[in-house]
């Protein structure tokens, strides 16, 4: 989930309604790379209270995995599945156990004075502080996932995620969401953590091109406030103009980054690269600089990936 924050690949992206900014495609590798690098997968049995729902779970992530050209990531199968034998090349498997704790706490809460049943409907100035009876519920998930290759059983991943949700409530207080719906919801999203380590991240982000026209002569101004414009309506007209004026200008600080911008837009990383990292020491630039590596890595994984496939 960490991960998913704005992650879903939508390739038609638009700059039309935003304000001085670029659309970019920005990639995350994998954080597995190994297993990122298999097409056939299967999800043994998971052991556990919950690892039967964790497993299902899972496995539907899995499947809504895509490639950067929206294409299935991964090809699941049945381990009893006549075809599984040869094509699994890596098989899941893990566990999971929620446990549930309630018991009774006293709190100090404010209550409408003189009301026979605790309330809080009033103004704040007729309210006093009592001692109450409350609740507290603690819920706790352990979960864990392994990544055993096909080929030789060499465990290549392995992880623990553990979530907990802790709620109070009083008299007076909405009761909380029923305990095996938190779980449901723990359990999917843990599910979708560990999916997460093993694709990488495409997404569209409207990036903000630098403004300050600071060293440019009136003229050069003029056209860069038009190249501002642009960006609103026309994003590869934009890049025309911001790429002629830095032909003119290469050192002014607004027109280097703005151009790297550019390339990154059109998705020429190792120019793009470049020229942010020639901005040296510049914040923004090192930002971004860091994301086309990121890119770039995420794009040297599909493509070896694609490549060990057509073998």
């Amino acid at each position: 989930m960490l991960r998913k924050a704005a992650m879903l690949v939508a390739l038609g992206f638009s700059a039309g309604a935003q304000a001085e900014v670029l659309p970019i495609i920005s990639g995350e590798p994998a954080s597995a790379a190994e297993v990122a690098m298999m097409h056939g997968v299967a999800v043994d049995q998971f052991s556990g209270s919950d690892g039967r729902a964790l497993a299902a779970a899972f496995e539907r992530q899995l499947a809504r995995a895509t490639d950067r050209a929206g294409a299935d990531y991964f090809a699941i199968y049945s381990l009893q599945s006549p075809g599984a034998a040869d094509r699994v090349e890596v098989v899941f498997e893990g566990g999971a156990s929620a446990s549930v704790e309630e018991r009774r706490t006293q709190q100090k809460r404010r209550y409408c004075k003189d009301a026979e049943k605790p309330r809080t409907d009033c103004e704040d100035k007729v309210k006093e502080e009592r001692e109450v009876t409350c609740r507290q519920r603690v819920i706790a998930l352990t979960s864990d996932l392994r990544a055993a290759r096909e080929l030789d059983g060499r465990i290549i991943y392995s992880r623990a995620l553990p979530r907990r949700d802790e709620v109070t409530w009083c008299p007076a207080d909405a009761a909380p969401p029923a305990s095996e719906d938190v779980i449901s919801r723990m359990i999917g999203d843990v599910a979708a953590d560990f999916a997460d380590d093993f694709t990488p991240l495409w997404q569209n982000q409207a990036v903000r091109v630098l403004e300050s026209r600071k060293g440019l002569s009136k003229d050069q101004g003029n056209r860069f406030k038009a190249a501002l414009k642009a960006t609103k309506t026309d994003a590869g007209e934009a890049c025309r103009l911001f790429d002629d004026l830095a032909a003119e200008a290469a050192s002014q600080r607004s027109l280097a980054y703005n151009a790297a911008l550019c390339a990154e837009m059109r998705g020429d990383w190792e120019t793009a690269l470049a020229r942010f990292e020639a901005m040296a020491g510049d914040r923004d630039a090192n930002a971004a600089a860091r994301r086309v590596q990121g890119t770039m890595a995420a794009l040297a994984l599909e493509e070896e990936r694609s490549r060990r496939r057509s073998e």
